[in-house]
């Protein structure tokens, strides 16, 4: 099953370019120990301000060993304590996630240029309606343009809260999509019927851009 992490941090007022340096270096030495990682920052939603570092790995096994190998890396280590000590940035988040689909596994040439990304708290004895909301949603979004990715918050901000995130190649993909979802009539009959009855509560939305360092 596989397992993303994401550790988010908020810009002190001022301090944009630092923390941008701050997160390319973070980047460079992740990659470096062969993490799957990228940089995404907020331009729309409750999250701006903020800029994340995701690592994606197999299953909780790899997890635990790339936890160890970044722990015992010197340079990270160095890079750590540097960039703490700089003040560009506030640890706002801490998040530990995985595929609700346990069979789930992302395709090489998923998008991830552009994300859209909504995270539900279910209704109390709602949670196996609203996970039949969103698998009926799924090929709706699809065939609308977006690549979609359930995962469910182990740890973190919001624990035991499921986000769905559709991503995307670009803006220029995800303005397409924006547009064709209003216009659809397929996806505003599903919505309309499911806001009959909403089985779920939003707790984020945002719109993310991957500035991972080329």
């Amino acid at each position: 099953m596989a397992v993303v992490t994401l550790n988010g941090f908020r810009t002190v007022p001022g301090r944009l370019a630092d923390h941008m340096a701050a997160s390319a270096e973070a980047h460079g030495h992740l990659t470096r120990l062969g993490l799957q990682a990228a940089t995404l920052q907020a331009i729309a939603g409750s999250d701006v301000g903020v800029i994340a570092t995701i690592i994606n790995y197999a299953d909780n096994a790899a997890h635990a060993a790339g936890m160890q190998t970044v722990m015992g890396d010197e340079e990270w280590a160095a890079y750590w304590l540097r960039v703490s000590s700089e003040g560009a940035a506030d640890p706002v988040e801490s998040s530990i996630m995985q595929d609700v689909d346990p069979a789930w596994a992302p395709p090489d040439d998923r998008p991830l240029g552009v994300i859209q990304a909504v995270q539900w708290q279910a209704k109390p004895g709602r949670f196996a309606d609203f996970i039949a909301n969103v698998m009926e949603a799924t090929p709706h979004i699809e065939r609308l343009g977006g690549a979609v990715r359930t995962m469910q918050s182990l740890v973190g901000a919001h624990p035991m809260t499921v986000l769905v995130s559709t991503s995307f190649s670009d803006l220029d993909s995800y303005g397409a999509y924006a547009d064709a979802v209003g216009v659809d009539s397929g996806f505003q009959d599903f919505w309309a019927g499911v806001m009959t009855d909403p089985t779920g509560d939003i707790v984020r939305s945002g719109l993310y851009l991957n500035v991972s360092p080329a």
